[in-house]
């Protein structure tokens, strides 16, 4: 009796609200540990029946604040660099850049989950601990606005270090992006997240 009378207070306790806020303060927890990022990558693509859309790898850096690059190289080169304050988008076989400043909100650059204000998150997203099984935690992030560009967003670590993201978006196409063998923390060179744009490609400024 004694131990169904606590279990009951513990559930009253451990309220679903409850739970989400230890899984929120969890995930912020383990991002705030991430200063720097290093890692190569595989990028699948999906649709709603799993058929494989696309497949790419690169390379990616991320630094706080705010910094990163993805340097995507097969099977078409695609470059993303943030200083930032500015991001660019370079499409090399098109010949083009896509400039524009860096927005604050996690949803419309899922790289900010990495590299963003952290403590941002519980704003932007409900977030449940869906997998945990040794060193491994997956945690599910599920967009308050509607508007956003996914409806969830998986983020996968190994102990302290950042594993994996996975994007489902309202038309049931899911990305997933596996880390290569990710160096946490380490130094980065200053010269990773600024961008040159080269001569002779178009440039699209994008001031909003």
């Amino acid at each position: 009796m004694r131990k169904m009378l606590l279990a009951g207070v513990v559930a009253l306790l451990l309220s679903p609200s409850a739970i989400f806020a230890q899984d929120t303060t969890a995930l912020v927890h383990l991002l705030e540990g991430v200063k720097t990022l290093d890692t190569q990558f595989e990028q699948v693509m999906l649709d709603r029946d799993e058929t494989r859309l696309q497949t790419s790898s690169g390379h990616m850096w991320v630094q706080r604040p705010r910094q990163f690059r993805w340097h995507a190289t097969e099977p078409f080169e695609q470059l993303v660099v943030s200083d930032g304050n500015k991001v660019w988008i370079h499409d090399v076989d098109l010949e083009q850049v896509i400039e524009r400043p860096l927005g604050n909100e996690i949803g419309e650059t899922p790289a900010l989950l990495l590299s963003g204000d952290s403590t941002m998150i519980a704003n932007e997203f409900t977030v449940k601990k869906i997998r945990e099984q040794g060193k491994s935690v997956t945690f599910q992030l599920t967009p308050k606005d509607d508007e956003q560009m996914f409806d969830v967003l998986e983020m996968s670590f190994e102990g302290k270090t950042p594993t994996s993201m996975r994007l489902e978006d309202s038309l049931g196409q899911k990305t997933s992006f596996n880390f290569i063998k990710p160096k946490l923390n380490g130094r980065i060179k200053a010269d990773r997240f600024t961008f040159n744009i080269p001569e002779g490609v178009d440039v699209i400024r994008d001031e909003e």
